[in-house]
C-alpha cells in the first residue's frame, strides 16, 4: 500500500487544488472542519478492509461491479424512507448481474461544474454540501458541511440495519478540506479515509500533479479515477503510478467516460495499460459522455447509453481485458431525464438537482442488457 513518507493530512495543499469553494468567512470555514476532525470516524479501518478485500476480486476478474445512484444527493432525500427505497433498488438490480454493488449514496453531496456561473451571473449550484439549488443562496456555506458530515453518518447507520445483500458506498472525492477532515489511522499508522468505502477523483481534478491525486495517493481505500477524453498517454500513466506505485490488486479503477462516438480513445489507453503493464481495472460510465440538450434541459439518451456499453464490452474483449463495472446515475424514481426514441420531457417528472438519471425501469433494462453481454462473454471464456 502507498504510504508516502511525505504524505501528510494536509500535504495536498502544496499542490493546485480545482472546484474547491471559497468562503466568504475563512476562520468560521476552519473551525468548521475542526468540529468534524473532532468526531469518531463514521466507517472503521476493517470495513474498508473487508471492501478492499472484494475488489481485489474484482482486479483479478472474479466479481463484477454496479456503481449506482444519483447524480447529486440532496439533503431534502437524507430520511430513512428514501435510504431504504434507494437501498433496495440497488440491491435488486445487483442481484440480476451477481454484482458487487457500490451506492452513489452517504456523501455524494458535492459537484464539480464547468463554469464558475450561470449565464445571468449567478454562482452555480455546487451540491448541497456547498450551496443550495436555491438561487438566493448559493454562496459557499459553511453550515453545510456539518449538515454533510450527519447525513453521512445517518445514511450509513441506516445502510447497517439494511437486511439485504451488502451494499458499499461511494462519492467523488472533491471538497479536499471536507474530505480530509474524515482521515483516520488504523493500530499500523494507515491513513484511510472513514467517510466513504470508495472514493472516486473525477475528470476535470485526477491531474497527477494536482491536489485531489495527491491527498488520495496517501489513502488505503480502493480508487476510482474518471477518464474523459482530455486524457492523454503521459498523464495517464502519471496518475496511475502515483496512485498505486506497487501495481496492487484492488487499488485502482479507471472509469471511462468518453461518450458512445469515441471509443477508439479506449483503444489507445488498453494500450497504455498494458505497454506499462498497469494493474488497472475498467469500470464504465456511460452517462457522461452522452448529455445533449432538449428543450432547454439537460438528457440522455437510452440508445446512446447502451451503444456505449456495447462498443466498451467489444474493444475490451478485443483488447483481452475483462469489463470490470458499471456506473450509471440513476434513481427508483419515475423521473423522465433521460429518454427513449425521442419520446418528450414531463417537467413536473424532471426533479434531478443536477445531471439527467435513469429511472427504475430504465436502469433495470440497461442492467438486463449487461447481463446478456457478460454471459455471451463468460461462455466464450
Amino acid at each position: 500500500m502507498n504510504q508516502d513518507k511525505e504524505w501528510s493530512i494536509d500535504s495536498w495543499k502544496k499542490y493546485q487544488a480545482l472546484q474547491l469553494p471559497l468562503y466568504s468567512d475563512a476562520q468560521l470555514y476552519q473551525d468548521t472542519l475542526q468540529k468534524i476532525k473532532n468526531l469518531p470516524g463514521i466507517l472503521n479501518f476493517e470495513e474498508i478492509n473487508t471492501f478492499k478485500n472484494q475488489m481485489i476480486r474484482v482486479s483479478k476478474g472474479e466479481k463484477f461491479v454496479l456503481q449506482l445512484g444519483d447524480c447529486a444527493e440532496v439533503f431534502d432525500e437524507c430520511t430513512e424512507k428514501h435510504w431504504k427505497e434507494k437501498f433496495s433498488f440497488y440491491d435488486r438490480m445487483g442481484q440480476i448481474l451477481d454484482a458487487i454493488v457500490i451506492g452513489r449514496i452517504c456523501g455524494q453531496f458535492a459537484k464539480p461544474r464547468s463554469q464558475l456561473l450561470e449565464k445571468d451571473g449567478t454562482l452555480n449550484y455546487r451540491g448541497d454540501l456547498i450551496n443550495s439549488l436555491s438561487r438566493d443562496e448559493r454562496d459557499p456555506d459553511p453550515s453545510r458541511l456539518l449538515l454533510g458530515a450527519h447525513y453521512a453518518k445517518k445514511g450509513l447507520e441506516t445502510l447497517k440495519q439494511y437486511e439485504g445483500s451488502q451494499i458499499w458506498v461511494s462519492h467523488e472525492c472533491l471538497h479536499l478540506g471536507y474530505e480530509s477532515a474524515f482521515v483516520k489511522q488504523n493500530q499500523d499508522k494507515q491513513y484511510y479515509l472513514s467517510n466513504t468505502h470508495f472514493p472516486w477523483i473525477g475528470d476535470r481534478t485526477r491531474l497527477h500533479d494536482h491536489a485531489h491525486s495527491n491527498f488520495i495517493k496517501g489513502l488505503y481505500n480502493p480508487v476510482g479515477i474518471k477518464i474523459g477524453q482530455t486524457i492523454n498517454k503521459i498523464e495517464f500513466i502519471n496518475v496511475f503510478k502515483l496512485i498505486n506505485p506497487k501495481n496492487e490488486d484492488g487499488r485502482a479503477f479507471a472509469i471511462i467516460r468518453l461518450g458512445k462516438n469515441k471509443l477508439d480513445k479506449l483503444k489507445d489507453i488498453i494500450q497504455w495499460k498494458q505497454e506499462e503493464k498497469l494493474n488497472i481495472s475498467f469500470f464504465l460510465d456511460p452517462m457522461h459522455g452522452n448529455n445533449q440538450d432538449k428543450s432547454g434541459r439537460k438528457i440522455r439518451k437510452i440508445e446512446d447509453i447502451m451503444y456505449e456499453i456495447q462498443q466498451f464490452f467489444t474493444i475490451l474483449e478485443q483488447q483481452n481485458e475483462t469489463p470490470a463495472g458499471l456506473h450509471l446515475e440513476c434513481t427508483p424514481y419515475d423521473v423522465t431525464e433521460c429518454i427513449e426514441n425521442d419520446e418528450d420531457i414531463n417537467p413536473k417528472k424532471y426533479t434531478t438537482a443536477c445531471d439527467p438519471r435513469l429511472n427504475f425501469r430504465q436502469t433495470r433494462k440497461i442492467i438486463i442488457f449487461v447481463n446478456t453481454l457478460l454471459k455471451k462473454l463468460r461462455n466464450k471464456q
